[in-house]
Parts: structure tokens; C-alpha cells; sequence
């Protein structure tokens, strides 16, 4: 697992043990019990992992993903995102190895009200061209590769204390902070534990190509705020509706980037919970 101390990644990870996979992960920064550390921009560190663990299987979760740090530090962004995911992809195939590869929402304009699998990327930040090229790297290298576009991944993070779109909330509202939140940016969030699971249900089908894992529904950051707000009985006084305009960010974003698992409709057995239905299973594992 490459990046197995972030929130996917050890989602990942905890749904790769309880199958049966002998796991291991890798983190880049904070050091975590039982993870070997890996700079993604030191090609050698990443041979040396593949030819001590040989794995049957890579899952790549690792990821430069704040927006406006990639578009301050394209170059960075690029190795990180881009290059190292191809390197790791090569590697795999000539390993043998089946590779999973984690993408963004952020590879569309946020002009559509949806996109599918097979809609036209077009990004418009950096972190957004950065994870598209690492996407066109990984499918390149492994042609049967699998990957999966999530969009403002959420859940709880049990190894670090760094924040999600809706712990953030939850964490401000309990100490009675205000919370701005846009109502001119359209999302559909990905529930990390459903991400894991379905990530491993379809390598287990042997599936390769691009897909999509998100909740159904497409709802404006203060939408999911007043959703928070129900599900966890917190008052909605302490919510202030905001634009992206009035937040001064560095990097342009999609004002719409709403997901639809098109292809995931060949499997019923795979659940597609709503984002009201993940907050609740949230709620009873806190």
C-alpha cells in the first residue's frame, strides 16, 4: 500500500487485512507504527521497496493532494503525482503485480453537472493536470491496471490527526466555531470505508480501467454541512454560507465535480449508498 498512513490508505489497508492479503504500507512524513517510509521522488527508495516486499498487488493512495500547495509547487506536484505513479506501475508489471491507482474528481472542469467514466477530462489547476497525467502513466505502464476516481474523500482518521471536508465540520461546530461553508461548489463525496471495500471487490472481479467511487447525489458544501448537522443532532446556527470567490484561494476549482459510478451498474451486489447513509454509518462507528 503506497501511502497507507493517510485516510484512504489505511481504509485500504484495514479492508486488505480483514480479506486475508498480507498488507504493507508506506508513509512519506509523520512516521506510523508498522509503515516503512517512501519518498515518491526517490525512484531507488521505490525499487528498494518492490524488491523486498514483492507484492502481488500495489495499491497506489499516496498523493500530493492540496490543491493550492501543487499549484504553488507544479514541479513537485508532477513527480509526485505524475511521474512516480507510472514508475511504480512499471515496476508492478515487470513484478507481476496488479496495480490500483486512486484519482480525483479534480480531473474535470466542473462544467458538466455529472461526468461518467468515460467523460473528456479537462482540468484546470495543477494538482488536477497532475493527477490526469498520473492516471494516462499508470495505464500506460499496466494497460490493466484499475482506477478510481474519488471526490472529497471523508471518514474518520484513526492514525493522524489531519482533517476531512466533513470531520473538519464536526470538529468546528463542536467547539462552537463558525463554518463557512460554498454554496456555489457541487460535490459528491467519497466515503473512504466504501471506497476500500469496492476498490477490492472489483480486483477481486479482475476489473481494470477507470472508475468511479463516490456517493450518489450531487450537493454544495453547505448542503453537506446542514446533512452533517442532522445526522450528528448539531445545530445548524453556527453554518455561514460562503462562495469560493470570497475565499481567496490560489488555485481555481471546479465548480461542479459530481461523479457518477456509470459502470458500476453491471454490479448490484456492489453497494452505492447516499452521502446521508455513509454519514450514518459515521455516526455508529465514532
Amino acid at each position: 500500500m503506497i501511502g497507507g498512513s493517510g485516510l484512504l490508505g489505511q481504509h485500504l489497508m484495514r479492508e486488505g487485512g480483514s480479506r486475508g492479503y498480507r498488507v504493507h504500507g508506506t508513509y512519506s512524513s509523520e512516521p506510523v507504527p508498522d509503515l516503512s517510509p517512501l519518498d515518491l521522488r526517490d525512484h531507488g527508495a521505490i525499487e528498494e521497496v518492490f524488491s523486498r516486499v514483492r507484492p502481488g498487488v500495489v495499491m497506489i493512495a499516496a498523493a500530493m493532494t492540496s490543491v493550492d500547495g501543487c499549484e504553488s509547487s507544479p514541479k513537485l506536484a508532477e513527480q509526485v503525482n505524475a511521474i512516480a505513479p507510472g514508475e511504480i506501475a512499471e515496476l508492478s508489471r515487470v513484478g507481476g503485480a496488479r496495480v490500483v491507482h486512486f484519482s480525483t474528481d479534480y480531473v474535470f472542469d466542473g462544467r458538466s453537472e455529472t461526468v461518467v467514466e468515460e467523460s473528456t477530462p479537462n482540468p484546470i489547476n495543477v494538482y488536477g493536470r497532475s493527477k490526469l497525467a498520473g492516471e494516462r502513466n499508470v495505464l500506460g505502464e499496466a494497460p490493466d491496471a484499475l482506477v478510481v476516481r474519488t471526490c472529497a474523500n471523508f471518514g474518520w482518521n484513526r492514525l493522524r490527526g489531519k482533517e476531512n471536508n466533513v470531520t473538519w465540520i464536526l470538529n468546528a461546530l463542536r467547539t462552537r466555531k463558525t463554518v463557512p461553508l460554498f454554496t456555489d461548489q457541487r460535490v459528491s463525496p467519497s466515503y473512504v470505508p466504501h471506497v476500500a471495500r469496492l476498490a477490492f471487490d472489483l480486483l477481486e472481479k479482475e476489473e481494470s480501467g477507470v472508475y468511479h467511487a463516490a456517493t450518489k447525489g450531487c450537493l454544495t458544501r453547505y448542503e453537506i454541512g446542514e446533512a452533517v448537522c442532522d445526522t450528528f443532532g448539531l445545530p445548524t446556527s453556527l453554518l455561514k454560507a460562503s462562495t469560493l470567490a470570497e475565499a481567496g484561494l490560489l488555485a481555481p476549482r471546479p465548480r461542479t465535480s459530481c461523479l457518477v459510478s456509470k459502470r458500476l451498474e453491471r454490479f448490484p451486489n456492489i453497494p452505492h449508498p447516499t452521502f446521508r447513509e455513509t454519514l450514518g454509518d459515521m455516526r455508529r462507528t465514532e
